[in-house]
């Protein structure tokens, strides 16, 4: 008898794999978790499609094939179950976060718009009560008078 592989024999082990050590390499990053949450996502469904294939046609096939997409399938269930808890711990940190993060930009943002309003000029910064105490005399056109 001649034995064919199942569609997803290769493939949806190696998405499970390649999404196991983008989880586990780039666990610091929420994006990574997201891409390893769709290769999760894909290998499953080819996996599934191919077992459902075998369920129907299994004199087609080698039991051998069906065991390595059944062994990608887990393996993809497992990506598929750390992908999503580390978005969810993504998700409560950035909500528990946003608020304090909000704020520090707000206020760096305050401080700026102060900083470009206040006036550099020596004369807007003294009061005139300032300039009239420091000597009775006044100038006028050159001429002191007391």
């Amino acid at each position: 008898m001649n034995y064919n592989k199942l569609a997803a024999d290769p493939t949806s082990l190696v998405l499970g794999i390649v999404s196991l050590v983008i989880i586990l390499l780039g666990c610091c990053c929420g994006i990574f978790a997201v891409i390893a949450l769709v290769m999760s996502i894909i290998g499953l469904v080819l996996a599934v499609k191919s077992l459902k294939e075998f369920d129907q046609y299994p004199d087609n096939f080698s039991i051998q094939s069906k065991k390595n997409v059944y062994a990608g399938k887990i393996v993809c269930l497992i990506g598929l179950v750390l992908s999503a808890l580390f978005i969810v711990i993504y998700a409560v940190v950035f909500v528990l976060y946003q608020v304090n993060f909000a704020d520090k930009v707000k206020e760096i943002y305050q401080e700026g718009r102060e900083r470009q309003y206040q006036t550099q000029d020596t004369i807007y910064n003294q009061s005139i009560e300032d300039t009239i105490s420091q000597s009775d005399s006044v100038y006028i056109d050159s001429v002191k008078i007391e």
